[in-house]
């Protein structure tokens, strides 16, 4: 069998109804059915076989849901006093507004479960990003069904402009690209590089860029520093914008090979369709609502592509 036999009529529709998916959700700006939103995440947690949060956090943007995750994460819900955010020595290592720190921890303060008047005891929470994004249980069973040389052909990347010898990559991405609207994936890289320009302080030399070795002619670059810095104050974030796309590429492969589908990833792209981002944690998830106006203007003769992102709390991310 040859990765062209993989590309029937059925995986090439299933590519595009996925991909018109995609597109309608990430530039949905309606607000979350929140009830939906929260049964599709508890839905994550059961396929991992992990207990349903306890603790469910909404803030108004992926600045306010950064916060909440880093108060869980470790451990401060009891120092919520008013000050927490803007605490230089003890708060979470990002410039904030002293109005939207005190609206944002106004928010999370009233979300906690109490007793006696207090946040139930404090715990450091550990981040599941990397459990509920694990994709090499689906890329062991494509290399079993396939075999290293077709898997290989196939690509273990899949971007758009690949050569000769990832056709179905190729074609996949054409089917995504079809669509006159831009790509989501460009917001959530915006939004990461926003969150990562708000870092307080030099990034602290205990974290060091890994290099990264890989068996192939152009590898994607080891992520920055201060990349590293956010996801281990903050716990990594996921989005429609950043992770649907490639969650695709995973499900679409599976169904070409004529695979039975990965119930875990499967319950993943279902939660990144109903909520804006969320952070999950052990026994607590924060979740943020979806932009209230999306603004992409492409690049014309005299007028520069510009981006604006607008949120419910206030926060704003623009590219121009």
């Amino acid at each position: 069998m040859g990765h062209e036999e993989l590309l029937t009529a059925d995986v090439e529709a299933r590519v595009l109804a996925e991909a018109d998916r995609w597109l309608r959700a990430g530039l949905n700006t309606e607000p979350c059915d929140r009830p939906r939103a929260e049964a599709s995440v508890a839905a994550v947690y059961r396929a991992q076989g992990l207990p349903v949060p306890r603790t469910v956090v909404w803030m108004g943007s992926p600045l306010g849901g950064a916060l909440a995750s880093w108060v869980l994460r470790h451990g401060r819900e009891d120092r919520l006093d008013g000050t927490l955010f803007t605490d230089l020595a003890a708060g979470p290592p990002l410039w904030l507004s002293p109005e939207f720190a005190r609206r944002a921890e106004e928010r999370m303060r009233g979300q906690l479960p109490a007793g006696d008047g207090r946040p139930q005891a404090a715990r450091a929470r550990r981040p599941l990003t990397s459990v509920f994004w694990d994709t090499s249980e689906a890329r062991a069973r494509l290399v079993r069904a396939l075999g290293e040389p077709l898997y290989d052909t196939l690509g273990l990347h899949w971007e758009r402009g690949e050569s000769g010898a990832y056709e179905l990559e190729e074609e996949m991405s054409r089917v995504l690209s079809r669509s006159a609207n831009p790509s989501p994936g460009r917001f959530g890289g915006l939004v990461q590089r926003r969150l990562q320009g708000r870092l307080r302080g030099p990034v602290p030399e205990r974290i060091v860029r890994p290099v990264r070795v890989m068996d192939v002619i152009t590898p994607p670059p080891p992520p920055s520093r201060e990349e590293i810095y956010l996801r281990q104050e903050f716990g990594g974030r996921l989005d429609s914008w950043s992770a649907a796309r490639e969650l695709i590429h995973w499900r679409c492969m599976l169904a070409a090979a004529g695979l039975p589908g990965s119930p875990a990833l499967e319950a993943l792209q279902e939660a990144l369709y109903q909520v804006g981002a969320w952070w999950p944690l052990e026994d607590a998830v924060v979740l943020t609502e979806r932009p209230v106006a999306l603004l992409h203007q492409d690049e014309t003769g005299t007028t520069a592509a510009h981006v604006r992102i607008a949120y419910e709390d206030g926060w704003q991310v623009e590219d121009a």
